[in-house]
């Protein structure tokens, strides 16, 4: 039995079941900034390789099977009753036609929802009215602000918070994190705390798409926004609720059409994705349709309005 450090948190004694000697000062390191068993289970083998200094890919995976066992988290198949008991929590968005007509009656967790549209379409408005309504419900929120559009103070979110009546504590539960670039991005979804509820991002194609210029990088970029959707994708197996919101590109054809700028990457990780418009910028009427969602037919349209205190 490896020796444990005598000022080891209790919280982070199961480190002594599965490492020992310098991996295990290591993994203390980390335990005590937040990697709790479950968040340590979550990591793929090259994470942890990475984080814990394996030199061997094959010492990595057997360290992954030791800390998914610990955490019971394993590879069984799940019964259809059991997928459907833990898919079951819903958020209702206070969007009328958006409850009305999805499949689920809502946002519903353990998936990852897309929003894409133009400037002014309203999609980081969404993204901070289902923020609102969870922190209502005395829920955990992380919202990564990555275009500098989330405040606090604004009368937006002022609107919202009395609108859906938000509490005075939920000021601690919510967690706004602004990274300056991909890399910061990446590594504050990986330290995430685990009991957050609700994962915002908004937007997940700016910094990508700012800093991978030209057509040489765009494998690259591709690749990093499919990194930062698989790890919300593992959030997900925890029954998180994620939203991203996404620029647009333009089609060149004779309809002028708009497609998500995440490209095939999103339109292939994200699991509802929906397309945002607002025909006339002078005009607060918006409408949205599925792009690619379970259960529902791209030609539903969704109609919605803007307001001071949210979409209606």
């Amino acid at each position: 039995m490896p020796k444990k450090r005598a000022d080891a948190p209790e919280e982070c004694k199961w480190i002594y079941d599965i490492f020992s000697g310098e991996k295990a000062d290591r993994a203390l390191e980390l335990c005590m900034k937040g990697y709790t068993l479950k968040k340590m289970a979550m990591l793929t083998p090259m994470e942890i390789a990475e984080l814990l200094d394996y030199n061997e890919l094959a010492d990595a995976e057997k360290a992954a099977r030791r800390l998914r066992e610990a955490a019971g988290i394993d590879s069984k198949p799940i019964t259809l009753a059991d997928l459907r008991k833990r898919q079951e929590r819903v958020l209702k968005t206070g969007i009328e036609e958006f409850d009305k007509k999805t499949p689920w009656g809502g946002v519903k967790f353990g998936i990852i929802y897309g929003f894409a549209g133009e400037f002014g379409t309203g999609k980081s408005l969404f993204a901070k009215q289902v923020a609102a309504v969870a922190l209502s419900q005395g829920l955990k929120v992380a919202y990564f602000d990555t275009e500098g559009t989330f405040d606090v103070d604004s009368s937006t979110m002022e609107g919202l918070f009395r609108r859906f009546g938000v509490p005075e504590d939920a000021y601690t539960r919510l967690y706004v994190y602004r990274p300056m670039d991909t890399y910061a991005l990446i590594e504050q979804l990986k330290e995430l705390p685990i009991d957050v509820d609700v994962i915002v991002v908004d937007s997940l194609i700016a910094l990508p798409r700012a800093e991978f210029r030209g057509r040489s990088w765009l494998a690259s970029r591709q690749q990093t926004i499919l990194y930062a959707l698989n790890i919300l994708q593992r959030y997900c197996h925890l029954n998180k609720l994620v939203i991203v919101t996404d620029q647009v590109m333009d089609i060149p054809t004779m309809f002028n059409l708009k497609r998500p700028a995440g490209g095939n990457v999103l339109l292939h990780t994200v699991h509802a994705l929906f397309m945002m418009e607002r025909p006339s910028k002078a005009k607060t009427k918006g409408k949205m349709w599925p792009l690619d969602v379970p259960g529902m037919s791209p030609e539903i349209e969704i109609e919605y309005e803007i307001r001071p205190d949210g979409l209606y």
